[in-house]
């Protein structure tokens, strides 16, 4: 079918969540007066596709078509009475599905690896909503028929919700999974609020085999949008479905939900996604470089440039993303390879311009955490109860400042920099592959941000 190969050579165009949020639910419904007729379900995808897409689809679909024809993007919502009447409700029969390529990244010289599960960084801070997302897209047992995955902005859990309906949809294509952001879902509700109709969202989302709902908690503080989703929460889940519903707060916390939604939340499966520690940002680093590199060879981050934007950037995940982003840009787009004076005027850009702790800091930040005294951190005993935290706060001592490893050594009993160097190399060697290291090395830098926060600096 010539739409399935336009949308084909579409899909290696842009990014796979675009994808599969606005192209992959078009459907060809007609050739009607001479033209081919594809229709977007609600005004929202319209506007979307007809603003980002509609250009490329045109021009792809001249291509393949040998007879010719135009091609005419609608809003089915809003498609004329004559055309409905020739077609039946395009999503009430299923359609031949698209096979979801999930290992495949995104070939757009500029876009992020697909989000699937592979190309998602699991550790301590993500694990147990990485593994319950997995049963349930499994059609495992998942606990409750509803689950509540949240935590802080920017920590993953999008890329986690995407991962999911790829993988459902990957493991049986017969199952209708329905993925909406709250913005979205707003958007509909009031589309059918204003033409006194909103049957058309009840029908999509009461049909889902599994609903998924990002950002549930910008729908708090609207009664009407609530009730509607609850009611269909509620629907969805007596007719055996699954629903995952995407926030910021943890049940206890989500406020400005009536009783019933707070209820609701309250009685699901819920899970926490906590922001990576340090081992989970470096590789989240490797990981966005090499994908990079793939196309850009030229694109190599250096392990002095990893541990300048984990010290330097020092939100969650998305941010540090967001920094390598703005460096691939800063090198011309990935062709040259990037500069250290590169680096540092991204992360100044990023993070401001923030002063960097002093070595009496790291020293305090790790006597809090280690329950030794501070002539055991300074002094010559090998013991590992002393030489651990201290091989700690020299890591970060070269990665939180600038100190040379001659000042850092002279800091630590007038040491010789070698031995600075031996545990930096140590560390940075041992911290992606040994999670207690990388936990402890997170408590003593969150430790010192806490007191230059205090002004303790």
């Amino acid at each position: 079918m010539i739409w399935n190969d336009v949308r084909d050579v579409l899909r290696d165009k842009i990014t796979e969540s675009e994808f599969t949020r606005w192209i992959a639910d078009l459907r060809v419904v007609a050739e009607h007066n001479g033209e081919m007729i594809v229709a977007a379900r609600d005004p929202l995808a319209f506007d979307r596709v007809s603003s980002q897409h509609l250009r490329v689809i045109e021009k792809l679909w001249a291509a393949a078509d040998p007879a010719e024809r135009a091609l005419k993007l609608i809003c089915w919502r809003n498609a004329p009475a004559d055309l409905r009447d020739l077609v039946d409700d395009p999503w009430a029969v299923a359609e031949t599905p698209v096979p979801a390529e999930p290992q495949a990244p995104a070939t757009s010289s500029g876009a992020g690896p697909a989000m699937t599960f592979d190309t998602l960084v699991t550790g301590p801070s993500n694990e147990i909503a990485v593994t319950l997302a997995k049963r349930i897209a499994a059609g495992l047992p998942a606990g409750t028929a509803t689950t509540l995955i949240y935590g802080p902005p920017g920590t993953g859990k999008t890329h986690l919700m995407q991962a999911l309906r790829l993988e459902a949809a990957r493991r049986d294509t017969a199952r209708r999974i329905v993925y909406l952001t709250a913005e979205e879902f707003m958007s509909a509700y009031l589309d059918g609020v204003k033409a006194r109709d909103t049957s058309d969202l009840k029908k999509r989302l009461r049909a889902a085999s599994i609903l998924l709902i990002d950002d549930l908690h910008r729908i708090a503080g609207k009664p009407g949008t609530e009730t509607e989703l609850y009611q269909n929460i509620r629907e969805v889940t007596s007719n055996g479905g699954q629903v995952v519903l995407v926030g910021d707060s943890a049940p206890g916390d989500a406020s400005g939900f009536g009783q019933r939604m707070r209820s609701e939340i309250k009685g699901a499966t819920a899970v926490e996604v906590e922001l990576p520690d340090a081992g989970m940002r470096r590789e989240i680093l490797i990981r966005l470089a090499g994908h990079i590199a793939e196309n850009h060879p030229a694109f190599v981050l250096t392990d002095e440039m990893m541990q300048r934007l984990n010290s330097g950037i020092r939100g969650p995940g998305r941010e540090l993303t967001g920094a390598v982003w703005s460096l691939y840009t800063e090198a011309g787009f990935g062709e040259r390879a990037p500069t250290m004076e590169m680096l540092d005027r991204i992360v100044r850009r990023h993070a401001g311009e923030q002063r960097e702790p002093s070595i009496d800091v790291i020293k305090r930040a790790t006597l809090k955490v280690f329950p030794i005294a501070k002539t055991d951190l300074e002094g010559p005993s090998k013991m590992r109860g002393f030489v651990y935290p201290r091989q700690i706060a020299m890591y970060l001592c070269r990665t939180m400042t600038r100190k040379s490893f001659p000042q850092i050594g002279r800091a630590f009993g007038k040491r010789d920099h070698t031995t600075v160097l031996y545990a930096y190399r140590r560390m940075d060697g041992d911290i992606g592959k040994d999670q207690e290291l990388a936990a402890d090395i997170a408590r003593v830098q969150t430790v010192v941000l806490e007191l230059m926060e205090s002004g303790q600096i």
